[in-house]
């Protein structure tokens, strides 16, 4: 019988059985025991990392392709790891934990492999190679759900797909492919573009023609305006003749009237004068034509009188023979 103390770190779960019963369990135990009646399990109690790679896996459309990928995992469930791995402790325990969390990855890297063949075989190549961060959430889901790591006692921390990768000559294809869709996207673009600018000058040049159509209906409203003004310019004007005009006749009408009565009026003062003259000459009848000379004579200037004398002269030139005048006689008439 050998007495056995050791003090554990609290990254080991310690377990101690003695007669198939559990006697004492916790992480970091300090133990004090009989080796030969006591039985000590030492679970680890620390996550660990693991990388899965998973080789020829065929998609949908026949192809394949290559997945890998970490997993990170931790021990929940020390009893039932105990129960079904040997992580008794002895003189060969580091090995035999490694061996032993090696075998947890590698069974849990056979339900992954299985989820991975079940999503991939669902989906075509082009499909799946996008697919890294989908998958690391398809292959969380379905190791939750899997019985098989329920009862290896272990959690899931965290599932990392680092790339689903087709085959050489299959990726030069997709490329191939990838770079002509790119090429006619390029393509399609500068057609878009092209036909941006078309619709864009056409756009343009719609509005420039639009612009000129109004202005020019602009044009011929103001010209319309400008012919409308005239006309009513026009027909005041008429108007203004008119009425012009018909002052004028108003005024002719009246002066013509002013006429008639002018005419009238020296018609009736000619009709007086001829009254008063025809009057007078009866006066004048029985009067001596002689002694009426003599009496205007009497009181008129001497060179009326010498013309009075000439016309008389005149008048009796048929009985006179010869009239002589001196110079002297004729200087003395002009000088008067």
């Amino acid at each position: 019988m050998a007495i056995v103390y050791k003090k554990f770190q609290n990254s080991d779960y310690v377990i101690l059985v003695k007669k198939g019963k559990v006697i004492n369990e916790g992480k970091g135990l300090t133990v004090l025991c009989d080796d030969m009646r006591t039985n000590i399990e030492v679970v680890p109690a620390i996550a660990y990392d693991g990388a899965f790679g998973f080789e020829d896996i065929i998609t949908a459309d026949f192809q394949s392709v290559f997945v890998q990928g970490v997993i990170t995992y931790i021990i929940n469930d020390f009893m039932k790891a105990a129960n079904t791995f040997d992580f008794g402790f002895n003189r060969n325990y580091e090995n035999k934990k490694t061996v032993n969390m090696d075998l947890i990855c590698k069974r849990i890297n056979n339900v992954i492999k299985a989820i991975v063949i079940r999503e991939v075989g669902s989906r075509n190549i082009r499909d799946i190679i996008r697919l890294a961060d989908e998958m690391s959430l398809l292959i969380t889901n379905g190791l939750k759900e899997d019985e098989v790591i329920a009862d290896l006692g272990v959690k899931i921390l965290a599932i990392n797909v680092l790339g689903i990768n087709a085959k050489p000559e299959t990726r030069k294809a997709l490329e191939a492919v990838a770079r002509e869709e790119i090429l006619k996207e390029q393509d399609d673009a500068i057609y878009k573009r092209r036909n941006a600018a078309i619709e864009q000058e056409r756009y343009i040049k719609e509005n420039e023609l639009n612009t000129e159509i109004k202005v020019a209906e602009k044009e011929k409203e103001k010209k319309d305006a400008e012919l409308d003004i005239e006309e009513m310019e026009k027909q005041r004007r008429i108007k203004l003749d008119m009425k012009d005009m018909e002052a004028k006749i108003d005024l002719e009408n009246e002066n013509k009237k002013l006429v008639q009565l002018e005419s009238e009026n020296d018609k009736v003062k000619a009709d007086v004068d001829a009254y008063a003259v025809e009057k007078l000459l009866k006066a004048y009848e029985n009067v001596n034509v002689a002694l009426i000379e003599a009496l205007a004579m009497g009181g008129m200037d001497p060179s009326k009188l010498m013309a009075k004398a000439f016309v008389e002269l005149g008048e009796n030139a048929a009985k006179i023979g010869t009239v002589n005048m001196t110079p002297d006689l004729l200087q003395s008439i002009i000088d008067r």
